[in-house]
């Protein structure tokens, strides 16, 4: 499969209010080669690509930085929702698209003040809450806790990821380049310094399926050695979104320069990388997941690339 750092194939809705791009987002130039997608059930061959990457997973001071700027900008709105989850109902900060924003009317994150809840009903780490704060009195965003500025930011939807990124008129990576920049140049099975997996390399919850770590939770951006090109965190950490629609089979035919943009039945986004409370198998370079509704969640993330 063929991927390509040409704009033209990227999501775009509306024009960026701001072109320029925040200077604490340090960029990777991933050089041109070939890669082979996919795992064992989708191998295709993809030709020369050339891009710029984020090093890192967006951080919380970061995100900040966006949501006041946006604030400014009028693109959102800022209510408070009741919410509800296997452990109770509460209510939480939704901060939510509006005006000439794209996906006006979706939620972009929300800032959630406990640290979570899992289907079965047990209270996760307090370190998995947002660390992003909304003062009412300044009507700003501010960061709780000044030690979490780069932990990466968390409980962003799919549309938050996309509006971040349009806001600077830069991009969420697709599939393509994702799995590209993440496999380093070697093919590499994981995304770590040398290809293979541990604790002592990615933020995962082992090796395991169905195994709940419930001391688990994000750490700060670049706390593992990078990847062969310099990236950080691609396996573990946080899920990534990517600009991409999500179809079992889009990437068995042989396309060029491949972008999922069919919405299809549900139009659920792809995600890569896996998180802190996910298993290895899903850290694997070329796996691949998607998300009912496009949810945010305290292990949803992203990173960018340049148009």
């Amino acid at each position: 499969m063929a991927c390509s750092n040409d704009s033209s194939d990227l999501v775009t809705e509306e024009e960026s209010p701001v072109e320029i791009i925040p200077s604490t987002i340090v960029f990777k130039i991933i050089p041109a080669g070939t890669f082979t997608m996919g795992g064992s059930s989708m191998q295709n061959d993809a030709p020369l690509v050339s891009i710029e990457m984020s090093a890192t997973e967006i951080t919380n001071q970061q995100y900040i930085d966006f949501l006041n700027d946006a604030n400014s900008e009028g693109w959102i709105l800022v209510e408070e929702q009741s919410m509800q989850d296997p452990c109770g109902s509460y209510t939480e900060y939704a901060i939510i698209g509006t005006g000439d924003a794209p996906n006006s009317g979706e939620m972009y994150v929300q800032l959630g003040e406990t640290g979570g809840c899992t289907s079965g009903g047990e209270e996760e780490h307090i370190n998995n809450k947002s660390w992003i704060k909304y003062n009412e009195t300044s009507e700003s965003f501010e960061l709780l806790d000044s030690a979490k500025g780069n932990w990466p930011v968390n409980g962003v939807k799919w549309y938050g990821a996309n509006a971040y990124a349009q806001f600077y008129d830069i991009s969420l990576p697709t599939e393509a380049q994702w799995e590209y920049a993440a496999r380093g140049g070697n093919q590499q099975e994981y995304a770590t310094d040398n290809g293979n997996i541990s604790l002592e390399q990615a933020n995962y919850n082992g090796d395991q399926p169905g195994f709940y770590n419930p001391e688990g939770h994000s750490f700060a951006v670049a706390s593992y050695a990078a990847n062969p090109y310099g990236l950080y965190d691609m396996s573990g950490n946080v899920w990534e979104w990517c600009s991409d629609y999500y179809s079992e089979d889009f990437y068995t035919d042989g396309a060029t320069n491949p972008e999922n943009t069919s919405e299809g039945i549900d139009a659920k986004r792809v995600r890569r990388g896996g998180s802190w409370n996910y298993h290895a198998a899903t850290l694997l370079t070329y796996a691949r997941a998607s998300d009912f509704q496009n949810r945010g969640n305290n292990h949803f993330g992203f990173r960018v690339v340049k148009n």
